[in-house]
This record gives C-alpha cells, structure tokens and sequence, in this order.
C-alpha cells in the first residue's frame, strides 16, 4: 500500500534520493515519509527508526508545508557565540601579540580577561574560526631590520638586478656546509606511527662555495675543504674567466670575516680585477638569493634521506649539480625578484 501521503512524483523523487548519498537527519526523514505513505502509524514508524513518534509527525508536518525540498534542506542554528565582537576583537589582538603554545592558555587568558570560560577543546575551535593555525614561528636573527632590508632593496639591490647584463654581470655568492648526519623535514606519516631516520656522527661535513648569476640564474660552485679569503678569491677568478669581455662583474655577499680581510682588499686593488663586492646589510640573509638555492639543494638532496657512507653522502651531493638541467624549472620559480622582508616584531609567550 502506498499513496497515503505522498503524490507518486513525490514518492519516486524520495526513492531516488534514498540511494544517493545524502545527509542521515535527511535520510532518516525520508524513511519516516516513505513508511507513513505506506499506511503505517506515526508510533509504528517510530519504533522502527528508533525515534519519538512526534519527531515522526514534525517530519510530515514539514513535508505539507514545504514538499520535498523542506524535507532535503538541514536548518540548523547554532548557539549565541560566548564572545562577543568586540572581545572577539580582543583576543584577537592579544594573539596576534603573543605567542600562546596551547589551547588551555588562551581559556585561562579569556576567563581573566572576559570571565568566560572554554574548554580547550572549544577554544580550538574558536581559533580556526579566527583563522589561526597552531604552527611554530620562523626563528631569524634577533637584531635583524626590517625598515632596514628594504631600504637596500630599494636603493641598492633592486637597481643593480635591473642593470644587470652581459657588461655587467650580476652574481649572489655565499657558502653552505651540510653535514654527514640525519636532516629529518616534515612530511606524510601513516597517523600513530614514528618513522624513523637513521643518524650518523655529524662530524665531517662537504663544503661548497657557490655563486649564482641574476636574471640567468647559472650557478657556478667549487668544494673547498674550508671557505676561507683565498677561496674566495678562487671564486672571484673562476667567474672573470666566464666572463672576459665583461667591464665589471658585481657580487652580492654577506659580511662574514674572510669577506673583509685584508688578502680580499689586497686582490680588489689589482689592476685586473674587474669584480665589485656589494655587501649586504647585517642579519639579512634573506636578501641573498642563493639561500633559496641552497634549501632547494638541501630539500632535494639531503632532508629525510640516511646515506650509509660518507662517500655515498658526498656522491649525492655532487649529483645534485650534474643534474641541475632537472631543477632548471623549480629554479627559475623559486629565485625571483620578490623579497621576503623580516625583523618587523618579536611576539612573545605568555
């Protein structure tokens, strides 16, 4: 027996719905209105779906108010927030000042501040709400100058990228020293396991020294055993060699102490030397291009691998720049123009 309370286009639309994937308050609604179309009791149907017999008649209720489209649409109102906007507004600012390391501080914050109280659990919630994401702050130099950086970019750096040609080659130059030892990087781990990265001592290292050329994006690197003045000055060479027509090549480099010595002021004032060194300002490596190379380097060679050997270690390493054909595209999106400036503020813990 059907027919009861549904119109056969009603009915068939409801059939339908019921194998699809649907929400189960809707489907639970549907069933109700399918069994009292078959002629059973509101008390009969409820039995059967584990409900009260008035959730039962509120369903047919909304069906003859509203026909199928009341019964597929969830009306849902949720509770009056605890907080309202102004001290929404408030904890936003107090978080957005300091640094909270978990849920049950920021409740202990709102219930001194606004005697309201959350559980963790709900002040997790809030904050996603707010668009905050529990992750760790980027660790930078504590005297670093944001104010500074982008003076240099504007008045130095920038016009120099600008001007940069064949006459003019422009290089960004620093070293790297990675170690032979685990570098474990964040990825995908199945959930409640550990996966292991094997270690090694740490004590021996690969250095190089490498220079990379701007707009071309060329790379030129050496493996000393140590960095030091004279190795620079290698460097330097090897690059008026690429470029013996050139009237001047410039190069970007940071401040460390073999980059001042007295055998690199000795060397600028031969009369063959065609290399300027324009010096970054202090704590601001991220105005050095060749930082975004190195973690491309270290991000495609080292991070989460466990080499058995030293010599396997070192193979990789060197393998990174036979291949570097492979990561022209990576290479070419990573080192651009745009600079990420930093030292604008230092948000504390509570």
């Amino acid at each position: 027996m059907s027919g009861a309370i549904l119109s056969p286009e009603d009915r068939a639309q409801l059939l339908l719905l019921m194998r699809r994937q649907t929400p189960s308050p809707v489907h639970r609604r549907m069933n109700a209105l399918l069994l009292l179309d078959d002629g059973w009791t509101a008390e009969r149907v409820a039995e059967a779906l584990f409900i009260d017999a008035e959730t039962v008649r509120e369903h047919r209720r909304l069906y003859q108010a509203s026909g199928v489209t009341g019964i597929e649409r969830l009306q849902y109102a949720g509770a009056e927030p605890a907080l309202n906007a102004e001290q929404l507004a408030v904890l936003g600012a107090e978080l957005d000042a300091r640094l909270y390391m978990t849920a049950k501080a920021v409740c202990a914050f709102v219930e001194r501040t606004f005697e309201v109280i959350y559980t963790p659990h709900a002040m997790a919630k809030l904050l996603k709400r707010l668009s905050f994401v529990y992750k760790m702050p980027k660790k930078v130099p504590a005297k670093a100058n944001e104010d500074v950086q982008r003076k240099y970019v504007e008045e130095v750096l920038g016009p120099l990228m600008k001007a940069a040609n064949e006459d003019t080659p422009l290089y960004f130059v620093d070293g790297t020293h990675p170690s032979y030892t685990a570098h474990a990087a964040y990825g995908w781990i199945r959930k409640g396991e550990t996966r292991e990265l094997k270690s090694n001592h740490g004590r021996s290292n690969i250095s190089i020294n490498g220079a990379l050329s701007w707009p071309g994006r060329e790379f030129v690197h050496r493996l000393p055993e140590r960095i030091t003045s004279a190795e620079m000055i290698l460097l330097f060479e090897d690059l008026q060699a690429r470029h013996p027509a050139a009237s001047a090549i410039r190069v970007v480099l940071d401040n460390a102490r073999y980059n001042h010595s007295k055998e690199i002021k000795a060397w600028l004032a031969c009369d063959d030397c065609r290399v300027e060194l324009i010096y970054l300002p202090a704590y601001a490596p991220n105005l050095n291009l060749i930082e975004r190379f190195w973690w491309l380097f270290k991000k495609s060679t080292i991070y989460n691998e466990y080499f058995p050997t030293f010599a396997d270690f070192k193979a990789a390493v060197e393998g990174f720049f036979v291949r570097l054909d492979d990561y022209r595209d990576a290479i070419v999106s990573l080192i651009t123009d745009k600079f990420h400036f930093m030292g604008k503020f230092n948000p504390q813990a509570p």
